[in-house]
């Protein structure tokens, strides 16, 4: 199903983090047409200066694995029915678009672990981050925002987090200014999804209270958030599994159904937390 991007009007973050700057040509067999060298120059910038524009004002209301984290550090609950994705699976990661959902699994768990004080854990998911950032061409990427400064920042959790953050908004420019729009998008729905499995998790067997409430209020924004998301994957639905879609429209549909924060059920968080898998089970072939 080919579904139309809603007229954003308000860029977040994303928008400034991601950078407006120039991306290179495409290199496009001109041979046996004949342009001038400053007309192809100018129609070809303008080309990708238009999908550059294009794809950030479709993710730029997707969230990052950093306003999650950020809802959970002023949370006090239970984080003990949360279930990472092992790194045991990584090994078998065998296309590029598996792997760029990977990292946006990985990075997220990377980053909770590291809120946990889970410290050989969080290195054991900084590793296979890693190995996954080599792998889709951009391990310096990884090395400059995360690796060169785990040392000193490992005792601090949210310079940790802010770290990763910043590794996954360098990932997603490396891969915009590459002309990498379907990986981005991947990495997005990696994170989005493992950051969400978080958050039920933590909610499991825990009813509205004043102190989770911001939590409870995090998954109901999701509406939108699933919205976007499937308005993003239907812009590029020639590149996407259609499993794959499928499971984002019915992840959708399921969000449409709270009308209030107040109605969302344990058995809700039960079967989104069905939903969600079944998607990460999708990705992570």
């Amino acid at each position: 199903m080919n579904f139309r991007i809603l007229n954003f009007v308000i860029l977040s973050f994303f928008l400034a983090s991601c950078g407006g700057e120039d991306k290179s040509s495409q290199s496009v067999d001109y041979s046996d047409v004949e342009v001038a060298e400053d007309s192809t120059v100018s129609e070809s910038s303008s080309i990708n200066e238009l999908a550059d524009f294009k794809f950030h004002t479709m993710i730029a209301n997707l969230p990052s694995p950093l306003q999650t984290f950020q809802i959970i550090a002023n949370v006090d609950v239970d984080m003990n029915n949360v279930n990472l994705t092992s790194t045991d699976k990584a090994s078998n990661l065998s296309t590029a678009s598996a792997r760029a959902y990977g990292y946006g699994v990985y990075i997220a768990d990377m980053g909770f672990m590291a809120y946990q004080h889970q410290n050989q854990q969080t290195l054991d998911y900084l590793q296979v981050c890693r190995d996954l950032a080599g792998q889709l061409g951009a391990g310096d990427v990884f090395e400059r925002t995360i690796s060169a400064n785990f040392e000193e920042s490992s005792s601090s959790e949210k310079q940790f987090v802010m770290m990763m953050d910043e590794a996954f908004n360098a990932m997603d420019e490396y891969m915009v200014n590459n002309e990498r729009f379907v990986n981005a998008t991947e990495i997005f729905v990696g994170s989005w999804v493992e950051s969400q499995l978080i958050a039920t998790g933590i909610l499991k067997g825990q009813e509205p209270t004043t102190a989770n409430l911001p939590l409870y209020q995090g998954i109901y924004d999701q509406k939108q958030h699933a919205s976007n998301l499937m308005n993003v994957l239907g812009e590029i639905d020639q590149e996407v599994n259609q499993e794959v879609l499928s499971a984002v429209e019915d992840l959708m549909m399921f969000y449409a159904g709270f009308s209030t924060v107040d109605n969302i059920s344990q058995e809700d968080l039960s079967d989104l937390s069905a939903k969600l898998n079944r998607l990460k089970d999708l990705l992570l072939v």
